[in-house]
Formats: C-alpha cells, structure tokens, sequence
C-alpha cells in the first residue's frame, strides 16, 4: 500500500510567507552588512528563496536551487563582516533548513543531507581560504550551527514523513477494513434471509409434493390421465426441492442453521413481551383484519417478525428504559390490494447515552433489505419527543398470497 502525502494549501502559504520575508531580508543585509553588489544579492536572494517554493511541489530542484543559491553566497562573499555571521549568512541558514526539512517530507532525506553537506564544505572551504585574518571561534561556530540545524530539520523531516505516512497507511486499512466489514455482513444477513427463504419454501413445496402424491389415493374417481399429471406435478416438487436443497445447502454447512419453524405473525405478541424485562414498557397494537391475517404468506409474516424483533433489539440496546409501541396496520385502496404499515417507536431516554442506532449489517440495513424485497421500503427517523421511529411499509399482494 503507497501512500502519496498531500498538497496542503496552508502549507503553501506559509512557504511563500517564508519566502517573501527572506528575500526582503536577504538582499538588504548581502547589499549592506555583507557589501555584495546589489545586482548580486538581489538575484541570489531570489534563487535562494525559489528553491524554498520549488520544494514543496519538487522537492529535488528546489533543493539543488536553494543549495547553488547559498553556496554561490557564501563563495562571493569575500568580505569578512566583524558584526554579522560567516561565512553562512543568517537568512542563508533559514533558507538552507526550511528547503532540508521540507524536502525530506517529500522523501528526499539523501539529497537534503548531500545538500547540507556541500553547503558546509563550501563554507569550510571560502573559511580557510578568505577568513585567515578572522578568529577561527565565529567561523566554527557558524558552521557548527548550520550542520546542526540542517541535521535537526532532516531527521525532523525523516520522522514528520513517517508518521504522516504511517497515519495515511493507518486511515485507508481503516477505510478497506470497514468496507470488508460491510461486505460481509450484508453477506452474512442476506445468508440468513437465504436460510429462512429455504424454509419457508421447502414446506410449500413439500405439501404440493405430498397432496399431489396422494391425490390420487385421496380422489379414487380421478381419470387416468388426471393421476398420470398428479403423478408428473409430484415428480416435479421432488426435483425442484432436490435441487434447491442441493443448491442451498452450503448455507447449512455451519453447525448453528436454523433447523426450527420461522416465527410469523403468531410469534409477535410473545416478542413483545419478552422486550419488557429490560424496558419500562413494551405496546403491540395489531389492526390487520383477520382476512388479511390469513390471506399473508409466510415470508411476509416473517419479514414483518424480523422487523420488529431487529427494532425491539436496537432499543434495548441503545435506549434501555424507555417504553416501546409495535403498531400493524392494514390500509386498502379501490382497485389495489393494500399495503401493511409497521411501524415501531420508543420514547425519549431518561439518561442522555452516546450509543448511535445502528446503521449496518444485521441492523437498519438488514431491515432495508429484507423489505426491499417483497417491494416495500423502510425508513427510520427521531421523533419530536426525543425517541426514535422506524416505519415498514409492504405492499400485499392478495393474488401472490391466495394462490
């Protein structure tokens, strides 16, 4: 995994901040307290600080610049000022150690310390050959300060580049490790829902293989051709269940598939009940017409019990103490079949808790999906009291569930 460091905006402003201040100080104290010609210093400062901008977009021109920029300084500056350091200026030293550091952040650590080195030779050089008349005391300490400094901002540099990189390495796992763990729970709920689905179908499937296998002991009178098709319609089922069993069967492989019968409808009000041990209070309120009632498939029934039963969880969890309300109800309109509303709230929590619902996995997602596929839709929202609502809305499909 590489991880590139980022063009912050701030930092180019205060590199150029940087940058604007040392030419304007540079070529004033190389025209005055060092006597260069102006011409000099002010094209020198210039270079000088154009490798303090290069850097930061190209680390090794802006440290070659900045490093021919100071070593060109220190070498013309033959004159020996008593009042001012040398032969490595002051705003030669900023320069040399602002270029080093930032140059060693965009992994350059082996030119910024060749740079440094030049520098120094240079200086030692211009030293011995010019500064004969001058005590060797300044001089070493000049040049002692500026192998410091340039030694401080490259290890500076060093460190500063890897924890940026450490902590860039650091955001994106974090970023692919919740991906993957996304991934694998809508993989794991949709497995669950696969499981429940085979259930739920291989009962229907096993009563059509059974009342078409006995029709005709059941139907003595029945034509031969009618027991041959009954006879065909039994043989059918057995092949189609081999075949899903079959098919499905990897989601049996672990040892905690669920062998029961799913809950429906019939299971909710023991549901909501058991919710009351650790709310204050729990509420089912159950409108659906009794027609309505039998006329539902089973996978409707169970998606309306994993429904509630995620809702109920995600309340004991995050807002224990509260008290909670299942409502089902039926609404018809001319010309349609209707739709069911299931809606469950909570009310607003006595103490204040930190816990976020969930929003993932096996939670509000694994509702999501379940509800998407009858056709319906499912949204979740706080209340004005405080609380928090969720709200299931599936159409029903009188044909798909009478037939």
């Amino acid at each position: 995994m590489k991880v590139q460091l980022r063009q912050v905006p701030w930092v180019w402003v205060a590199v150029s901040a940087v940058a604007i201040t040392l030419f304007a100080v540079s070529s004033t104290l190389g025209a005055t307290v060092y006597s260069s010609p102006v011409a000099h210093s002010l094209g020198l400062s210039a270079l000088q600080v154009a490798g303090i901008v290069l850097v930061n977009r190209y680390p090794r021109w802006g440290i070659l610049t900045a490093t021919v920029a100071t070593t060109l300084m220190v070498a013309l500056s033959s004159t020996i000022p008593p009042e001012a350091p040398w032969p490595i200026p002051v705003t030669s030293v900023i320069a040399m150690v602002v270029t080093l550091g930032i140059g060693t952040t965009r992994g350059r650590w082996l030119t910024a310390t060749v740079a440094g080195a030049v520098v120094a030779i240079a200086s030692t050089s211009v030293a011995t050959d010019v500064g004969a008349t001058m005590p060797p005391g300044p001089i070493v300490a000049n040049i002692t300060v500026f192998l410091s400094l340039a030694a401080a901002a490259v290890l500076g540099g060093v460190v500063l580049r890897t924890a940026i990189l450490t902590r860039g390495e650091l955001r994106e796992a974090r970023e692919v490790s919740e991906v993957a763990l996304a991934r694998r729970e809508i993989v794991e709920e949709r497995t669950r829902i696969a499981r429940e689905m085979h259930d739920v179908v291989a009962h229907g499937m096993s009563v059509i293989q059974v009342q078409a296998a006995s029709a005709p002991y059941r139907y003595p009178d029945i034509g031969i051709e009618v027991a041959a098709e009954f006879d065909e319609l039994a043989a059918t089922a057995r092949t189609a269940l081999a075949e899903m069993r079959a098919l499905l069967g990897v989601l049996r492989a672990d040892d905690d598939a669920e062998q029961a019968p799913q809950p429906g409808l019939a299971e909710l009000p023991d549901l909501v009940a058991g919710a009351r041990s650790t709310l204050l209070d729990s509420v089912l309120i159950d409108n659906l017409p009794e027609d309505v009632r039998q006329r539902m498939s089973p996978v409707m029934g169970l998606t309306i019990y994993r429904v509630v039963q995620e809702s109920l969880s995600n309340i004991v969890r995050h807002a224990p103490g509260t008290e909670a309300e299942v409502e089902i109800n039926y609404e018809s309109a001319p010309g349609q079949s209707g739709r069911l509303l299931i809606g469950i709230r909570n009310s607003k929590p006595s103490e204040v808790t930190t816990h976020e619902i969930d929003t993932s996995g096996h939670g509000i997602r694994g509702m999501q999906e379940r509800v998407a596929a009858l056709g319906g839709a499912l949204s979740t929202a706080p209340t004005a009291d405080g609380g928090f609502a969720v709200l299931a809305i599936i159409p029903l499909n009188l044909e798909a569930t009478t037939a």
